[in-house]
């Protein structure tokens, strides 16, 4: 793996990062409570996580950031295992993108502010509030495990 490998897939992810925590910021100065978009299906409702997906480890921020952390890492070295522009690559972008967005906040929060806890602002029908991180990195890996799917295939 050299740094020129995985220059692009991180620049791809830190825009990815940048576009939720900007979003993110918008939700919390304008203060969005119970906005329905779309009546008993979608609506924009500001809530904070100080957990990760869906609550879990709830109220241990310093864990989930270790945690989080070390995915992280995980992931920028998985990028030397998959081929460029392959399903696999991009799915890797997606859970990059998320984890950076989640994470940058997380340990911004616990240094100055909000104990570490994440804004979350989206609610979906019967899924529990989550942010636009959370969507990239769900999204990332359903594209993963159809890309397994399709490698077992070949």
């Amino acid at each position: 793996m050299t740094l020129k490998s995985i220059q692009k897939p991180i620049f791809l992810s830190f825009l990815l990062a940048l576009f939720d925590n900007y979003i993110k910021y918008l939700i919390r100065v304008n203060n969005i409570q119970e906005n329905e978009v779309i009546q008993n299906i979608l609506t924009i409702d500001l809530t904070y996580n100080t957990g990760i997906a869906f609550g879990l480890l709830s109220d241990r921020t310093s864990a989930t950031f270790i945690i989080s952390l070390i995915v992280l890492i995980w992931l920028i070295f998985q990028f030397s295992k998959v081929n460029d522009g392959s399903l696999e690559h991009y799915s890797l972008v997606l859970i990059l993108g998320g984890a950076f967005g989640n994470l940058g906040e997380r340990g911004y929060n616990l240094i100055f502010s909000n104990n570490g806890k994440v804004t979350d602002f989206i609610e979906f029908l019967f899924i529990p509030s989550f942010n636009l991180a959370d969507f990239f990195i769900s999204i990332g890996i359903f594209l993963l495990i159809i890309s397994e799917f399709q490698n077992k295939k070949s």
